[in-house]
């Protein structure tokens, strides 16, 4: 039966009320802090490059899905695209940040997947819908306008000083994330 905009709208007020509880029972701020935008354009874009393989893996997985099949990713090869997707989030530009969150989805995805393979629980898995979250991340991580918008202009930093920056930014990153206050 479906709810009408009356009822959703209560639920969500209900839903959101509870969070909040959970939040201060928890010992933390009942809202949450926006997540920190700490990484800059520049390192964002060269991230959203690096990370244009891993979407290439995902079109193919997905068509391996819409076949109906299922296979084991070996998750530790991706550890490279992992650690990008988690910088992104951090992005100062929202596109970018989109673009790291259908990445972080998509890896999200196979770890699912694995799981239900190695404790042979696949037939609790729903092809279709996993085919459809693949679908919607490989959206987040295209290349469009808008990200074309976001980026005009900036600076290019070379490959061999990504890894430079990258390095120098994740301490930060990660206290941001050990805090466990943000979005």
């Amino acid at each position: 039966m479906a709810m009408t905009n009356a009822e959703l709208r209560t639920d969500n007020t209900r839903l959101a009320e509870r969070l909040r509880q959970i939040r201060i029972e928890q010992g933390r701020k009942p809202e949450p802090e926006p997540r920190p935008k700490v990484v800059d354009i520049p390192l964002s874009v060269a991230l959203v490059d690096r990370l244009q393989p891993l979407k290439v893996i995902a079109v193919k997985y997905a068509g391996v899905l819409a076949v109906g099949q299922i296979t084991r990713i070996d998750i530790s090869k991706l550890a490279k695209y992992e650690e990008a997707a988690k910088v992104l989030r951090y992005s100062k530009g929202f596109w970018c940040g989109l673009h790291g969150l259908g990445a972080g989805g998509f890896l999200q995805i196979i770890r699912r997947v694995n799981e239900a393979i190695d404790t042979g629980k696949t037939d609790e898995l729903d092809i279709n819908g996993l085919m459809r979250k693949v679908h919607f991340s490989i959206g987040l991580m295209t290349k469009d306008s808008a990200l074309s918008y976001e980026i005009r202009g900036a600076t290019v930093i070379a490959e061999d000083d990504v890894d430079t920056a990258i390095a120098d930014v994740l301490p930060e990153i990660n206290k941001y994330e050990e805090d466990d206050s943000y979005e």
